[in-house]
């Protein structure tokens, strides 16, 4: 995405089991989501700052949990 640019993530935790939370954080913008088992969230910012910054679980869920993550990349 460019700098400047307005993000809009709708995000939903398919699980079913009252105890399978999820949460999602974005590294240098300070965003964090909650998101309880069938609900559907929305993170909402704008991209102001041009750099790579990491999005990852922020609940422990699973053996894979540290594999939960990716990058989002402004350019300028």
């Amino acid at each position: 995405m460019k700098r400047c640019d307005r993000v809009i993530w709708h995000i939903t935790n398919i699980e079913r089991t009252r105890d399978a939370s999820r949460g999602l954080g974005i590294g240098g913008y300070n965003k964090q989501l909650a998101i309880e088992p069938g609900e559907t969230a929305t993170l909402e910012f704008v991209a102001d700052r041009p750099g790579v910054y990491p999005f990852y679980c922020t609940e422990f869920c699973s053996a894979l949990h540290l594999e939960m993550m990716g990058y989002l990349i402004v350019e300028p």
